[in-house]
């Protein structure tokens, strides 16, 4: 984190202490608070911080109090300075009481991860939605309708505008509701009376807007520029700017946008290793399974895969994702974690070590000592299932740089439980019945 965003984020933190946040500096303050760890622990500091000047400033007040002169004070005086304070709180906790910026108007089949009620009917405030499975419409107090296809994450900030952080929305909206605004990474639709889709891919970081009638028209803010879309245009927004296609668009391009992606799986080559080798008790061959024991009891697990990327042209690609899928492990305890588990990945760089094969024992299984940190992750303990993994700059480093055509990787579990029987997080492995196993994604 820069020292700007820390200082920008340190001011929407006090804010946030002194309860005189707007509605949408809360929005971005818990988006940031979701996703970065440095900022949750900027916030962690500066609460601490912050009650204790409060307690500090309680001991002055009950020093001054006892005071001679105010003493004096008569039993009236003090009365009517105690009605003055309760009325300014009064008017305070009514001033500052949250504004309602949307209503759930309906939730099929859903399965969420909220700030937010999630209950149908339910008003809602600044905040956000992740949409987890189903379908969900959200209306907006200005009109806008915004109809949610899971998985899909959105941040509520006023009743004229939203935040699309993952996944698919369509937005339908009335004149009441003209010039509602939806953003994402990468840039923002502004409406003109119309209906339209967008759509997020963060594994891309991309977003693509299609108009579905009427008019809108995308920004594109890191460069400048502005584009305005009728029928049949669809618009891409990428960290280099904007991209205008003529339509129409059907399945085919969908399925056209697909096959850019090159994916490779481990083939089977994936496993897990306990430090005190008892394999049968506490390791399953459909899992990927890692753990970091409180005080290092002898339970810890790690996790090893591989890929064959012999047959890549590794020059051609632009970028490389790894991607585990996680999956209930029924071991341990979610109540006995930290709320967020830090996960990391090395690849290994001693290419002797990659002769770890099926069933290695703790002894034989290559560490960390003998790889490089690619990237981390996080997943909170609330989760059990859900898409993760790393696209980083020095993932793609270490692929080009391979000279056998074969590339291992280690998973482990940075955070430690905080009870003696914390829950084992588990990643599918290609035999496990209901998930894909690791995948390696590349996109030329």
């Amino acid at each position: 984190m820069t020292v700007a965003r820390q200082n920008e984020l340190a001011l929407l933190i006090e804010k946030r202490l002194n309860k005189s946040l707007t509605e949408a500096e809360f929005a971005e303050l818990e988006t940031e608070l979701l996703k970065n760890a440095d900022a949750r622990a900027l916030f962690l500091d500066l609460s601490h911080q912050h009650a204790s000047l409060q307690m500090l400033e309680e001991s002055l007040v009950q020093e001054q109090l006892r005071k001679p002169e105010l003493a004096q004070l008569s039993w009236g005086k003090i009365a009517a300075v105690a009605a003055i304070l309760a009325v300014g709180f009064i008017s305070w906790t009514q001033f500052s009481k949250p504004k309602i910026v949307a209503t759930l108007v309906s939730s099929e089949n859903a399965a969420w991860e909220s700030s937010l009620p999630t209950e149908e009917g339910s008003e809602l405030t600044a905040g956000f939605l992740r949409l987890k499975t189903g379908v969900a419409t959200v209306q907006f107090q200005s009109g806008a309708n915004v109809l949610l296809e899971a998985p899909a994450h959105l941040v509520l900030e006023t009743p004229m505008k939203g935040t699309l952080l993952a996944g698919t929305a369509v937005i339908d909206v009335p004149e009441s509701a003209i010039g509602f605004i939806i953003e994402t990474p990468d840039g923002y639709a502004v409406d003109h009376g119309t209906q339209f889709s967008v759509s997020v891919d963060d594994s891309q970081r991309k977003s693509s807007f299609e108009v579905l009638s009427g008019e809108i028209s995308v920004h594109h803010p890191s460069t400048g520029t502005e584009v305005r879309m009728t029928e049949q245009q669809m618009t891409s927004a990428s960290a280099s700017g904007l991209e205008t296609l003529e339509g129409p668009f059907g399945e085919e391009q969908v399925v056209n946008q697909s096959a850019t992606k090159i994916r490779i799986g481990t083939e089977g080559r994936a496993t897990s290793v306990i430090e005190n080798d008892s394999r049968l008790e506490h390791l399953h061959p459909d899992m990927l399974m890692v753990k970091l024991p409180e005080n290092h009891r002898g339970y810890e697990r790690n996790a090893l895969f591989s890929f064959n990327i012999s047959e890549l042209d590794l020059q051609s690609m632009k970028s490389a994702r790894i991607r585990l899928n996680q999956v209930p492990s029924g071991m341990g305890s979610a109540a006995q974690l930290p709320e967020m588990n830090r996960f990391a990945i090395y690849g290994l760089t001693d290419e002797s070590k990659e002769k770890w094969a099926q069933g290695s024992s703790w002894e034989n299984a290559p560490t960390i000592a003998a790889g490089k940190l690619l990237g981390k992750f996080e997943i909170p303990r609330s989760q059990k299932t859900g898409s993760y993994g790393i696209e980083t700059e020095a993932l793609f480093e270490f692929l080009k740089a391979d000279s056998n055509g074969i590339t291992s990787f280690i998973l482990v579990r940075e955070t430690t439980e905080t009870g003696s029987k914390g829950l084992v997080h588990a990643f599918a492995t290609d035999s496990h019945p209901e998930a894909s196993g690791p995948v390696l994604e590349f996109t030329p």
